[in-house]
């Protein structure tokens, strides 16, 4: 367990890293105003901020919270999914499936909510002008200090409304998938970019389903002149008709695969680190290894079946990105 538990916090912080430029891409995109707008499209944006802000500086703005709220997340997550599954008759079935998976994304909106809403606080200041707060905890103190503690769950509902069917859609559309392309219909049977293909796609099917929803969200959490949700998608709408409910959504796209990608990648090479040089113990839980001349790793679908802890690409953006591709106890 020590070993599974390391690997998948390593891979998961590996995701976070990779995916979080693009989200704060996605984040100054959603959150520009209609008149004011100092951004062109995705790759405007991404060129802009490194020009002016620099890199670590500008693109990865607000990475503190969810790399802190990581494993709480995970172990909240894969444990409601793993709990409502076996309600089922059939814990495998693609109902299972969904309705665990809204029940994992209702569960950990209460720890994303405050989590996302002070990563998005500190994304959008683009310059030194416009710079508010120095860090996540002067963020939070700042804000409790001047509107208490309520004001940390803003936006509750609306991450609620985009997790639940978000999380829904990603275990259904990933489990179907996986299983298509299995040549015998077992999610053992899949090779690595069949793993990580069925987790790309699964990720951008729960996006394109709910994004709208965390436009809403992210607006409602940036700015507290919205009096109502229906406050932010009155103006949203006023300002480019449908499509402003899209704006962003190239780069929330294009973040699946590089994170899913440095993910996997991570978690695999952790794994065979460790057992390689023995660090853990040759004889770790679920990991026995025989000594022999020939050194042994642990193959995909033996992470398949443990990597329990590590969150999927589902539509969160405080947790997203982790790893696609795991299966669950």
């Amino acid at each position: 367990m020590a070993l599974d538990f390391f690997a998948g916090c390593v891979g998961g912080a590996a995701g976070v890293f990779a995916g979080h430029p693009l989200d704060t891409v996605k984040v100054r995109l959603q959150t520009q105003e209609a008149g004011k707008k100092l951004y062109k499209g995705t790759f405007h944006c991404w060129s802009t901020i490194v020009k002016q802000e620099g890199v670590f500086k500008g693109l990865y703005k607000g990475i503190t919270p969810p790399l802190a709220s990581l494993t709480v997340i995970n172990a909240t997550v894969f444990g409601v999914h793993g709990m409502v599954s076996k309600k089922f008759e059939n814990p495998d079935s693609i109902q299972a499936h969904f309705f665990a998976g809204c029940a994992a994304g209702l569960a950990q909106s209460i720890i994303a909510t405050p989590s996302e809403r002070i990563k998005l606080l500190i994304q959008i200041q683009n310059d030194a002008a416009h710079t508010r707060y120095k860090s996540p905890i002067h963020a939070a103190k700042s804000l409790i200090q001047r509107e208490g503690y309520g004001c940390l769950s803003r936006g509750f509902l609306a991450t609620v409304l985009r997790d639940c069917p978000a999380f829904g859609i990603y275990f259904a559309s990933y489990d179907w998938m996986a299983r298509k392309m299995s040549k015998d219909g077992k999610m053992e049977s899949l090779t690595t970019p069949q793993l990580l293909f069925a987790g790309g796609g699964a990720g951008m099917l729960s996006w394109l389903f709910n994004y709208p929803t965390d436009v809403i969200k992210t607006r409602f959490q940036t700015c507290n002149s919205y009096k109502s949700y229906w406050d932010v998608i009155l103006k949203t709408y006023a300002e480019n008709g449908w499509r402003s409910f899209f704006v962003g959504l190239n780069s929330t796209l294009l973040r699946a695969f590089p994170s899913n990608a440095a993910t996997f990648f991570t978690v695999e090479w952790t794994y065979r680190l460790l057992i390689d040089n023995n660090i853990l113990g040759s004889s770790t839980e679920g990991h026995s290894h025989k000594h022999n001349s020939k050194k042994q790793h642990v193959m995909m679908p033996d992470l398949w079946h443990k990597n329990w802890f590590i969150l999927p690409e589902a539509g969160s953006t405080s947790i997203d990105p982790m790893i696609h591709g795991c299966r669950f106890i």
